[in-house]
């Protein structure tokens, strides 16, 4: 298995040392709009009584989103003929978001936001440090170290207070 290439984008390059920091933010508001993704899914499951038909407005829209984001060229030209090469297994990462759309919706209505989000931050990591320790799905391998191990147990006992009963 290759290490995973870099996709190149239109504005690829080197990352000034101040504008690092943005990208560091961005990626925070990114992880900041899951529970807002899972509470407003979550809404409109309990608003149609079904989990499944949010799961599909949701992906609708965010397939308009896409479509439109596509169109402005904003992250380069896509190879459209390079799809036949990728590997099978690739293609299957809209079947995980679907699972993740549906089961987030779900488990807000249950869990709560915080515990929600929470199991699911612990799970990411989790498989994170597993897929990067055998070099998995094409990405280069990160061994486990100490502090890695250190973190997911930190993860671990956080999920254990957030399910405490208040």
């Amino acid at each position: 298995m290759t290490p995973m290439t870099p996709i190149r984008l239109s504005f690829q390059g080197t990352v000034p040392h101040g504008q690092s920091y943005l990208y560091v933010l961005l990626a925070l508001v990114n992880g900041a709009v899951l529970p807002i993704q899972s509470n407003l899914n979550a809404q409109l499951a309990r608003s149609l009584n079904s989990v499944p038909l949010a799961a599909d407005i949701s992906y609708f829209i965010g397939s308009i989103a896409l479509i439109s984001l596509l169109c402005t060229g904003w992250f380069g030209h896509p190879d459209w003929s390079a799809l036949a090469k990728a590997p099978r297994w690739s293609l299957m990462g809209g079947l995980f978001g679907v699972w993740y759309i549906t089961a987030s919706a779900y488990f807000t209505s249950i869990l709560g936001t915080t515990l929600t989000q929470g199991l699911i931050i612990c799970g990411q990591a989790i498989t994170g440090l597993v897929t990067d320790h055998f070099g998995w799905l094409g990405v280069n391998r990160r061994r486990l170290t100490a502090n890695r191990r250190l973190v997911m147990g930190l993860l671990i006992v956080a999920i254990f207070l957030l399910s405490l009963p208040t």
